[in-house]
């Protein structure tokens, strides 16, 4: 699905099984977006070294897709960041809106307060609508706010590694079917998986070629791997970082013609309770293999992301 222009509504043909999001929302005004929003980039494409993605405004300034040696490695036409899946209600963040009941057109957002950019360690300060940045190191730093939770949201990359975070703070207690607190949109042209632990490969599988949206729950996993072998390009993704006191595992999504998703899936449903305040972070890393040598490769590389700095 290819994302709306402009700051129109947009919604996603999401991670989950190609629901719309629709609820109700809560009473009283929602919050307002802040007004620096009207000078903040409607698009930005970052390059690191042989890393490249977009910071996608309509998608409330968010990563979109990413590309490894000018090879797509995660779609851009789907939701990353975090997504909050509210019983009753739907899904509710990252690219996902509420219909606002009784209001054609009206939609709840994630209302984003913040937005900084910094390149090379420096605050990029002139924005413009469309921006291309490229140094040895980027970091976007963001604050939200989804309902009662209060999201602080980074993304960095330097050094070959993509590190993204998380940090969720409840205000008052929300009744959740699951939150996504990150999530990607690996190429729907990814053939093989991994998933494992810090004693290695639990389960391996082969995306399949045709067929309905199907998901599952992979508990135990600290990491997963995917792999293209038309490309002969893979990535790894190992969870830095969960909030001890929640539940984390990873959510697969093996959409045939879409997208290989997989998401850090938490509070399945539960209540999130007041005060609740974790973090959740996750290093990427990519890889150029061999069909019979990617498997190794995949390991090699998650062994240098254990050591990135978290």
């Amino acid at each position: 699905m290819t994302p709306l222009p402009g700051c129109r509504r947009l919604i996603v043909l999401g991670l989950f099984l190609g629901q719309t999001t629709s609820g109700i929302l809560l009473a009283g005004n929602p919050p307002t977006q802040s007004e620096a929003q009207a000078n903040w980039p409607k698009e930005v494409v970052v390059t690191v070294g042989d890393i490249r993605t977009r910071i996608d405004g309509p998608k409330m300034w968010t990563m979109s897709g990413i590309d490894f040696q000018n090879t797509v490695m995660a779609t851009e036409n789907s939701a990353y960041g975090t997504v909050l899946t509210i019983r009753g209600v739907g899904h509710l963040g990252t690219a996902h809106f509420l219909d606002v009941p009784g209001k054609p057109g009206e939609v709840e957002k994630e209302i984003v307060t913040s937005l900084k950019l910094f390149l090379d360690e420096k605050p990029v300060t002139d924005f413009t609508p469309a921006m291309a940045l490229s140094g040895t190191s980027f970091r976007m730093e963001r604050t939200s706010k989804i309902r009662d939770v209060d999201l602080q949201s980074s993304v960095s990359i330097r050094d070959g590694t993509l590190v993204e975070t998380a940090r969720l703070q409840a205000t008052a207690q929300m009744d959740l079917q699951t939150a996504f607190p990150l999530m990607y949109a690996w190429t729907p042209e990814a053939t093989d998986y991994l998933f494992g632990d810090e004693n290695g490969i639990l389960k391996r599988g082969s995306f399949r070629k045709e067929g309905k949206a199907a998901s599952e729950l992979v508990r135990k996993s600290l990491w997963v791997a995917v792999f293209n072998s038309a490309s002969g390009k893979g990535s790894v993704a190992y969870m830095l970082k969960v909030p001890p006191d929640a539940e984390s595992a990873f959510f697969l999504v093996d959409a045939p013609g879409s997208y290989r998703k997989t998401a850090l899936h938490s509070f399945g449903e539960t209540i999130m309770p007041k005060d609740f305040d974790g973090t959740y972070q996750m290093a990427i890393g990519f890889f150029p293999a061999s069909e019979k040598d990617w498997e190794r490769q995949a390991l090699k590389r998650l062994e240098e992301l254990k050591h990135t700095t978290k």
